[in-house]
């Protein structure tokens, strides 16, 4: 599934079926089984998820960047594996450097990912700041780590049902 087409990002309308969330879960398929990112190669992540990933010159590795129609808003997967160490990235996330009105695309929950990561055996510990407030989420199982960080909310209230979405979901060697 990977191209020789030059990178450029895509529209949702390209490829209807690649969701946030269908994104999001074809990433986690990765982890079914994997001891290790020592050897995860490109072909192996492309045929994993079936993402048409393709070579991104700038980054010197291979993506599928979804934009939002006319919205700063994208979700993408980048594989970088040219040299060690060896890193999967799916990322929701917007162009500029302030945060956009509206929503992010909310492809993954924390507790939806959380619980199944722990059904397969990932210990979870949480990576804080100073006063407590958790900066990161990682999970490790045999020499893999997934690190996950929730997604800045652009929500001015936030409430008891507030989703908390992931905003960066990496998997590396957790060497």
């Amino acid at each position: 599934m990977t191209s020789t087409e030059p990178f450029r990002s895509n529209s949702p309308a390209e490829y209807p079926e690649l969701t946030p969330l269908e994104v999001g879960n074809r990433v986690l398929r990765l982890l079914d089984g994997l001891k290790t990112t020592d050897g995860l190669t490109l072909d192996e992540v492309a045929a994993k998820t079936g993402l048409p990933l393709k070579y991104e010159p700038r980054g010197r590795a291979h993506a599928l960047i979804i934009k939002q129609q006319d919205s700063p808003w994208f979700y993408s997967v980048v594989y970088r594996g040219a040299k060690p160490p060896i890193a999967v990235e799916l990322n929701y996330a917007y162009d500029g450097d302030a945060p956009p009105p509206g929503e992010p695309p909310c492809g993954l929950e924390l507790d939806v990912v959380a619980k199944r990561l722990k059904d397969d055996g990932f210990m979870m510990r949480i990576d804080e700041d100073g006063i407590g407030q958790p900066l990161a989420y990682i999970f490790r199982r045999d020499r893999v780590d997934v690190q996950v960080v929730l997604a800045a909310s652009t929500s001015r209230e936030q409430t008891a049902a507030s989703r908390l979405c992931i905003g960066q979901l990496m998997i590396t060697s957790a060497d």
